[in-house]
């Protein structure tokens, strides 16, 4: 693993960016648990936080006016019928449950061979369907700068993600900071159970940007800092939303727009030319060479 350290440089936007990395690392299938949990634990707790709200309040009746006089032969017992212990309890369970993803949200990998794979594939590693997902690691390059952070995947493509993108709070986890990317439609618990993906939620591929924690100067000061510039750039960027929407009616408004968000699409385009790159680089490198066959 490479370290790295804060480095001064220019200014974007009125704030003195600062670099971090870069570092170089192994993925594996543990780290993927626990980056699935980094990316998937705020959206469980909300669904914890809604379920506790609506049924919670029946897990703590159920024990009072239920279980307690049932078990003890308390007198308020006689009223109450054995017949009922089950759908009383299958309530008290699912009470439980909802507060069990509110405190410590529990995921099943048995069955996520499939994100797994997607995981792995994302970042570089040539995964052949069908193949266990546990036995496979993948060799990333991962950094910070002041537009956002930078993952060099396996293969040499470069994923670059803005700070206006990113969630606005990172996650810290036993071995990573780890900088999730924002999609209101997959983060949002009422969307999902009401809308059209309440059973379909897309599943997450990997996307987000991990820093190692020992590879981190001041865990806690980077993760306060990339909050503000999260919410900085986010800003911008909901800005310049609202200004593109007037769209014909107001050219000034689009040029606004792209203005505010210059630094960024240059650097996401930047990005891209570095793919385009390498991409003929290996086409080169595996085209024949004269007087092969």
């Amino acid at each position: 693993m490479m370290g790295g350290r804060f480095l001064s440089g220019g200014s974007v936007a009125g704030s003195s960016p600062e670099s971090l990395g870069p570092f170089r690392f192994v993925l594996g299938y543990r780290e993927f648990k626990q980056l699935f949990r980094a990316e998937n634990g705020a959206y469980m707790r909300k669904i914890g936080l809604i379920g506790t709200v609506c049924a919670g309040w029946f897990s703590v009746a159920a024990v009072f006016t239920y279980y307690i006089p049932l078990f003890f032969s308390l007198p308020s017992s006689a009223g109450i019928s054995k017949d009922e212990f089950w759908p009383v309890t299958g309530g008290f369970l699912i009470g439980c449950f909802f507060v069990w993803c509110l405190v410590r949200p529990p995921f099943l990998f048995v069955f996520r061979s499939g994100e797994a794979r997607s995981f792995f594939r994302f970042h570089g590693l040539r995964v052949p369907g069908g193949v266990d997902p546990r036995g496979l690691s993948v060799s990333v390059s991962t950094s910070l700068c002041a537009l956002g952070g930078e993952e060099v995947a396996a293969d040499g493509t470069v994923v670059r993600t803005p700070y206006a993108f990113m969630r606005r709070w990172p996650v810290v986890t036993r071995r990573f900071v780890f900088l999730p990317v924002a999609d209101w439609r997959s983060d949002s618990a009422v969307w999902n159970m009401v809308g059209v993906n309440w059973a379909f939620r897309p599943e997450w591929d990997g996307e987000g940007v991990a820093l190692p924690c020992s590879g981190v100067p001041g865990v806690w000061r980077v993760w306060w800092r990339v909050h503000g510039r999260v919410r900085e750039a986010s800003g911008r960027y909901r800005r310049a939303r609202r200004l593109a929407s007037r769209g014909v009616r107001d050219p000034v408004a689009v040029s606004e727009a792209l203005a505010l968000m210059r630094p960024e699409l240059e650097w996401l385009a930047e990005g891209e030319r570095l793919n385009q790159q390498h991409k003929q680089q290996k086409a080169g490198d595996a085209a024949p060479k004269e007087g092969e066959c």
